[in-house]
């Protein structure tokens, strides 16, 4: 609940020291890829760790009232040939249990060429979100993508990237 910088004497780099009321971190659980996969398809594809497995990460919470907060990093592109728009979404799922899967979050990425060449879009994906699960069941966190009908879109550039995810279990 304070601050507080302390010095170790003369010429010595000061640290500081913050503290917060409340909560503590119980756990932290990461997983990150290299697979590359890449889809023309306009439906949403699930995001791969190797080929035909969905890339899942799970957490069990040790109390109800622990909250989730996820941290995701994905590499992703988009492109298309001779087209003046590209566009293309992601979103994040998450279950608990052996429950089905619901969207928490997601959005859509686009990029438009005036001369109607073709565009590509090449980013990291950063998100940063917290979900109330109230559950000691496993949470799991999984990601899906998409392009426009005739745009590719890459998870990990085929395989030169990483995309990483890290589930924090933040005690009440």
């Amino acid at each position: 609940s304070g601050q507080v910088l302390t010095s170790a004497g003369a010429g010595a780099v000061p640290s500081f020291q913050a503290t917060a009321a409340g909560g503590k971190i119980g756990q932290v659980i990461s997983s990150g890829i290299d697979y590359g996969q890449s889809t023309t398809s306009s439906s949403f594809q699930d995001v791969l760790s190797a080929s035909g497995t969905v890339w899942e990460t799970a957490i069990t919470p040790s109390a109800t009232s622990s909250k989730i907060f996820v941290m995701a990093n994905l590499y992703m592109v988009w492109e298309q040939s001779g087209n003046a728009n590209n566009r293309g979404a992601l979103q994040f799922l998450s279950k608990t249990g052996s429950g089905s899967y619901s969207a928490i979050q997601g959005g859509s990425m686009g990029n438009y060429d005036y001369g109607g060449n073709g565009v590509q879009s090449r980013q990291r994906v950063q998100t940063m979100f917290q979900i109330s699960p109230s559950t000691t069941s496993a949470v799991t966190i999984k990601f899906q993508y998409t392009g426009t009908a005739g745009a590719t879109a890459y998870v990990n550039d085929g395989g030169i990237n990483t995309s990483t995810v890290l589930l924090w279990e933040l005690l009440a």
